[in-house]
């Protein structure tokens, strides 16, 4: 008997052991195919913009005369010799980051589930806007002007906005892409970024002229315009392969992460695999290549509901996608999927473009509550971060226990200036949620 016994235990055993470790092999094989994936996704975008560029000239399309010029730009007068200095981006410096450090293994702070002030009068800073419980954000790589169509229907149906990452000396050569689908892009509200001037495709351009040209050609051709975020043109790794680039491989046209510090507040990469929020390195976002896995649990890398798993590391992070063209029904079709089970979160969920998350999550890793005064009726406090001004500008979502007897009167102002404020409940106490710009003055809420 009990050598039966021992023999089932050693049988179950050896089929857990067993099971763990398909598991296991299959997770490793369908994260190295999501790595292929994405490569393959970088170059097969590039090969499909320069196909159409050539379909283009064959059909009596103008041909630039340098595949470096910029777009056109207004004519000077005659006579006018003078030089316009594009704007200088700020310097970062203590107390005024453009950007946070790498992390490395140590996280920035203590990742928790939602918080609920115990005491009347106690403040919280929500992780994520509007108190959700994760960051969602969908990015559109190289200029597939193609596919607005599709992807301005998607946003109207769901009433959400999009990133698009743009090739900067890729547009105003032809009526199928010009600056007015990206000016429309900007005026829906839509977020309207760098993937660099030429894709590190020009051996003319050293990597902070393929960053910095192309946030200001951006800028001055789209109005209102502020480019602040960069994909990186084949991630930062710089991988070319397969890809109508690939035989340029020199130094000088490689992605440099302390080059892209200098001009912009987060860098995306091209492979997503989740870390956890406290440790997200936002000149190195992950994103995952076209929602691959999005929905698999047996991808725990790339599995969406893992955000809502306390036991997971990829708790509570910030989710990021990114597609290229969408050619078929099928691509769309999958795409319909991604949004469909967002909606289905949506309560949980903050869905938001690219450089909006990069600025709240920065905020809110150095933003602390200080000078909290307290009256019967009344809280005032100024909410500060280490985050420079001038690009950081995204409100965070304060949190405070109201009164059990309290009368319905409720109001926030910053710095005299009125703020929303709606109240939830949780276990029988009352709330209020209200958004306020880090340094931006004095806060009081009567209540």
């Amino acid at each position: 008997m009990a050598l039966t016994l021992s023999l089932s235990a050693c049988n179950e055993q050896t089929t857990q052991a067993t099971q763990t470790g398909q598991a296991s092999t299959l997770a490793q094989t369908l994260e190295e195919e999501d790595r292929q994936a994405a490569l393959y996704d970088q170059a097969d975008s590039l090969w499909y913009l320069e196909n159409e560029r050539a379909k283009r000239l064959a059909e009596g399309a103008a041909a630039p005369e340098s595949i470096i010029q910029s777009s056109p730009q207004s004519k000077r007068e005659v006579g006018d010799y003078s030089f316009t200095q594009p704007p200088v981006p700020p310097v970062s410096k203590p107390g005024q980051l453009l950007n946070l450090p790498d992390p490395g293994t140590t996280p920035r702070f203590t990742v928790t589930g939602l918080q609920w002030p115990a005491n009347v009068g106690d403040l919280s800073i929500s992780m994520w806007a509007k108190d959700k419980m994760a960051a969602f954000s969908l990015t559109i790589d190289d200029n597939h002007v193609q596919d607005h169509a599709f992807w301005y229907e998607m946003s109207e149906q769901y009433g959400w906005k999009w990133t698009w990452f743009l090739i900067a000396n890729q547009i105003g050569w032809s009526s199928a892409d010009h600056w007015g689908h990206w000016q429309k892009a900007l005026d829906q509200g839509h977020d309207v970024q760098s993937h660099g001037q030429t894709h590190l495709c020009d051996a003319l351009f050293y990597t902070f002229r393929e960053y910095r040209q192309s946030q200001v050609e951006i800028e001055r051709s789209l109005a209102n315009a502020k480019v602040r975020s960069l994909a990186y043109p084949f991630g930062i790794n710089t991988d070319k392969r397969g890809s109508p680039c690939e035989p340029l491989t020199s130094e000088r046209t490689k992605n440099s992460r302390a080059e892209a510090a200098k001009y912009f507040l987060a860098a995306r990469d091209v492979y997503g695999a989740l870390s956890s929020p406290a440790k997200i390195d936002y000149l190195k976002v992950p994103s995952v290549s076209s929602s691959r896995n999005f929905l698999n649990p047996q991808a725990p890398w790339a599995y969406f509901d893992s955000v809502f798993n306390p036991t997971s590391a990829n708790y509570r992070t910030w989710y990021v996608v990114h597609y290229h063209n969408v050619p078929n029904d099928t691509a769309k079709n999958e795409v319909r999927q991604v949004l469909a089970h967002l909606q289905a979160v949506e309560d949980k969920v903050w869905i938001a473009p690219f450089t909006q998350v990069a600025q709240y999550g920065q905020e809110f890793a150095t933003a602390q509550l200080t000078n909290v005064q307290r009256t019967a009726n009344s809280v005032s406090f100024q909410l500060k971060d280490q985050m420079n001004d001038t690009w950081f500008d995204q409100p965070l979502t304060v949190k405070l226990r109201l009164p059990d007897a309290w009368s319905g009167n409720l109001s926030v102002q910053q710095n005299s200036v009125s703020r929303s404020v709606r109240t939830v409940v949780n276990q029988d106490k009352t709330y209020a949620l209200f958004e306020v710009i880090p340094d931006r003055g004095l806060v009081t809420v009567t209540y």
